[in-house]
Parts: C-alpha cells; structure tokens; sequence
C-alpha cells in the first residue's frame, strides 16, 4: 500500500504514516523484548518480572494476526479460513514438533525413562492442552512446560477466524463485542479468584481466563483498521518521552504486583497491564525510529525477534545444557550463556526448520492469499490504509 489517507476531514498522522510502512521492524525488536523478558523470568533473575514477556506476546499476536486479517478482508473482500489455518500450520507447527521430540529425546536419555506424570506433560504438550494439564496439575519445570503459552495461543487460533469473519463487514459491531467479551473475562476472573478461591495456576494458565490479554491486541488492529480515538493516538504519540509514561506506569504496576501479590495481579494487573501494553505497541509503532526506540531497529535486535519463537521453544533445553556443560555461575555469567545458546537453537530451529515450511504458504494458500499479507512472514509487514471505516 502506498497511501496513507484517513479521510478528507482528518489531517494524516505520524500513526497513519507509521502503519502505512511496508515493514514495521521495531515489532521485531518488541518481540526480542519479550523473549528476553521471559528468559529472565524463568532463570530467576531478581527483579525480573513475573509474566510480562508472555503478556506482551499475547497482545502483539492478537494484534498482528487481527491487522493482517483486516487488510486480507480489505484486499481480496473475504477472509480465507481454510488458508488462515495453513499459514498457522506452516508458521507454527514444525518447529514446535521438532523441538518436542528432541525435548522428549533429550529428557528420555538423561533420565532413562520417564514418570507417568512427565509422559503425561508431554502428551498435552503434543495435543496444545498443556495449559490445562498444568493448571490442574502441579508440575517440574521440565523442557516443555513452558508450553502452556503454546497452547493458549492456539486454541485463540482455532476460535478467533471463523468470528472475526463472522464480523468483518460491521467493524463497530466487532469493537462492542470485543469489549464486552474482554470485560467479561476480567470479573469472570475476580469472581473466580475473591468468591470461589481458584488456584493461581487456573487463572494464570487457563484460556477461559487470560484470553482477554489477545482480545485486546484484536481490539487495538479493529481501532486501527476504523480509525477510532484518533485524538488519542495522536497524543500518546505526538512526543517521544509520553512514551516513558507507558513505561513507568508498566514499572508502577509490576512493583504493585511484587508489593500486593494476588489480589493486584488478577484484579487490577490482568486488566490493566495489557491495557498499557497496547498503549506502548502504539507508541513503538509510531516511534520505532527515535532516540528512544531506535535500538529496537538495530540488526541484531530484529533478527533475535525474527528467531524469537525458536527461542522461546528452546530456553528451558538451554538451561539445562549450559548447567550440564559449565556448571553453575553467578547470574551475570549464566543468563548471557544462556541466551546466547537459546539464540543459537532459536536461529537453527528458524533457518533449518521453519523456513523451509514457510517457503511452501504461497503454493498451499494460492493466489488470493499471495495479493494479501501473508500472515507467517517472518518480519512484520502492515501495508495497507489507515482510514475510518465503519
């Protein structure tokens, strides 16, 4: 796309001009971020944030899926949920199956054999139900139990389609039904949490209550896509250091969350951490290239985001290998190792595996979906008009 308009009677914006890119690499760098964040997390980095590089996967996927079906819709007049489900298969499927037999390899040979209960794991890792299995069963923190943000995100996949397509043609009626799904899964939660007790592991792990977090990435595409809070937008955007009130409210509620625990996380935390995330999406969209952001669109940032998926499959294997190999050290020395090999599987597990799947979309999607945007690019590409639309 090369036109950026919004409307006769709206002035173009920075955002307008932002989405009207070809490519957006600083979501790239968002995505290394978030990797990274999780990486910390699971190494037990003090400070490092519980959850925050999860979420911020969730709401960028909703995003970026909900965007590219919108300009498929705008591009060809319909959404394709047959080819929606390929390009997901072909994105998705191989490298996680790979990673899980050599997890499942690795595991078998190291322990000579394994419990019911490990069997089990992998079982629903294999099938994407491992964030049930683990929210109802306690669990070890093997090589696949991070999966369970796997599964999340693809029982969004094998729901989300078949309603946006239902909705597509009525925009402002999709906004009001994403609101009130998302509000209804915030006090489904609190309910969940203050009247009946349930376990942490449920409400942080189970779809019915964490997937108003991917809600709200389809949120933000369908007010893109409209060009709803115009006036908004362009204010979060309009100077670089609004930017930094994202992020010290970011930091506001994460120290509340080690402050309050529970009772913050899932009643305040869960609603508006998101919230705030896709807030700053916004603003790394509009100011990918400043002297704030900017770093997020150095090379080696956008290609960790590029193998971040791998990365993220293989972190915990990582962990284990550098501990077997080197021992434990400080976590000055332990978590760069551990990175730096995570890098090295992730960009393996991208070049030998995934993209050799992903060369295969155009053949099995066919020519309407080779006009739209292709959905498992490896960098993201929003073109398109950024204009009111119903």
């Amino acid at each position: 796309m090369t036109s950026t308009a919004i409307g006769t009677s709206v002035p173009t914006s920075r955002l307008a001009q932002a989405l009207g890119q070809k490519k957006l690499p600083s979501l790239d760098g968002l995505r290394a971020l978030a990797v990274l964040l999780v990486i910390c997390h699971h190494l037990n980095v003090p400070y490092s944030p519980d959850g925050r590089g999860v979420l911020t996967f969730f709401v960028l996927s909703g995003f970026l899926i909900t965007w590219m079906m919108l300009k498929e819709s705008e591009t060809t007049g319909n959404v394709s949920i047959r080819n929606f489900y390929v390009r997901r298969v072909l994105r998705i499927f191989p490298g996680f199956y790979v990673f899980l037999i050599l997890a499942f390899a690795a595991q078998w040979k190291t322990e000579g054999g394994m419990s019911g209960t490990i069997l089990g794991d992998y079982l629903s890792a294999f099938t994407y139900t491992s964030n049930y299995r683990f929210a109802l069963m306690p669990h070890i923190k093997h090589a696949c139990w991070h999966t369970w943000a796997l599964a999340m995100e693809e029982q969004f996949y094998l729901l989300w389609p078949c309603f946006f397509v239902a909705f597509q043609k009525d925009l402002r009626k999709l906004t009001h039904l994403l609101i009130a799904a998302i509000v209804l899964v915030d006090v489904y939660r609190v309910v969940l949490f203050f009247k009946f007790h349930v376990n942490e592991n449920w409400l942080e792990r189970a779809f019915d209550t964490r997937v108003d977090h991917i809600l709200i990435g389809c949120l933000l595409a369908v007010l893109m896509k409209r060009g709803a809070l115009l006036r908004f937008w362009n204010f979060v955007t309009a100077r670089t250091w609004i930017s930094l009130v994202s992020v010290a409210l970011i930091v506001l509620s994460i120290a509340m969350d080690f402050r309050l625990h529970l009772p913050y996380k899932f009643a305040v935390g869960f609603v508006v951490d998101p919230l705030l995330t896709a807030i700053l999406l916004v603003q790394v969209i509009v100011l990918g290239n400043t002297w704030l952001w900017g770093w997020l669109n150095w090379r080696v940032v956008r290609y960790l985001g590029q193998v971040s998926y791998g990365m993220f499959l293989y972190h915990m294997m990582a962990n284990r290998l550098v501990l077997n190999v080197f021992g434990r050290h400080s976590l000055w020395i332990h978590v760069p190792v551990v990175t730096a090999c995570a890098a090295v599987l992730g960009a393996c597990s991208f070049h030998l595996v995934e993209m050799r799947f992903l060369r295969l979309k155009s053949r099995c999607t066919g020519p309407a979906a080779k006009r739209s945007l292709v959905i498992a690019a490896p960098s993201y590409q929003l073109a398109g008009s950024f204009r009111r639309s119903p």
